[in-house]
């Protein structure tokens, strides 16, 4: 498996590999010596380049499971059969909204939502959980600073959301999804013993960047495939102006919109 790990097994062995021929080999008879022990700078340069820059990429592609895993990016099903998810709230005056047209179709949903989001809208938390959807933890204060944590402030982070998530609603939350969907060495670190399963996307609506509806409802009714999980916020008007066509638009093509945890058990209490 390709992954953060393994990756820095074979920069250090190519770092040992460059200094034993620096060291021994240099200058070399060989044609492809003589170059690199010319440009020695260059062979260092762009190995640690390499060594720092793929990671960084890596880190918003959490599906690729490159630096921490598993992530939950779909769910595994031959049936038409889609996830609701919503990040960022909860949000006083566009969730309401959001979970009135889930209730209209029936439709169970997880709330990924931020921890300081939660100060006055205790009642509007309680009504995520009393209606039926799953809370996801989406860490206490999505700083864009978030990720860049140490380990162990991440786990705090998490763990202090948590507990605020089941003092209000009286239920733990039961995924974790990464600020910004990023993934990288010191978040893997903060993920480990938090026991919760790591949720990411398969469609995204980008409902926070784009405000034309059209757009929005074209991208997540098209190429839909079984077992997607569609990533929106109920922080967003926009959303609540197309979530009701994109139900409808996906139910005429036979997907219907199922719970996560009918896929994924997880243990509340553990």
């Amino acid at each position: 498996m390709w992954n953060f790990r393994n990756f820095t097994i074979v920069f250090f062995i190519l770092l040992l590999i460059f200094n034993l021929t620096a060291i021994f080999a240099c200058p070399g008879e060989n044609e492809f010596l003589q170059f690199f022990c010319r440009n020695q700078a260059g062979f260092y340069i762009t190995l640690v380049s390499v060594y720092f820059v793929i990671p960084v990429l890596l880190s918003f592609f959490p599906c690729l499971e490159f630096h921490h895993k598993p992530v939950i990016c779909r769910v595994k099903t031959d049936e038409n059969v889609v996830i609701l998810t919503f990040d960022d709230g909860p949000d006083p005056v566009n969730t309401p909204i959001v979970l009135d047209i889930l209730d209209k179709y029936g439709i169970k949903a997880v709330f990924f939502i931020i921890g300081k989001n939660i100060t006055g809208n205790e009642e509007l938390t309680r009504q995520i959980v009393q209606r039926g959807h799953l809370i996801g933890t989406h860490s206490y204060s999505h700083s864009v600073m978030w990720d860049f944590q140490w380990g162990s402030q991440i786990r705090k982070d998490i763990a202090m959301t948590n507990a605020l998530i089941e003092g209000i609603t009286g239920e733990p939350p039961r995924y974790f999804r990464p600020p910004y969907g990023v993934i990288n060495p010191m978040v893997h670190s903060g993920l480990r013993g938090c026991k919760l399963p790591v949720v990411a996307w398969s469609k995204r609506s980008f409902d926070t960047i784009t405000r034309d509806k059209s757009r929005i409802i074209e991208k997540m009714t098209r190429n839909i495939s079984p077992g997607d999980i569609l990533l929106f916020h109920d922080t967003a008007e926009v959303t609540t102006k197309v979530l009701e066509k994109i139900i409808l638009t996906l139910q005429a093509k036979d997907f219907r919109f199922a719970s996560l945890d009918q896929f994924i058990k997880t243990n509340p209490h553990a």
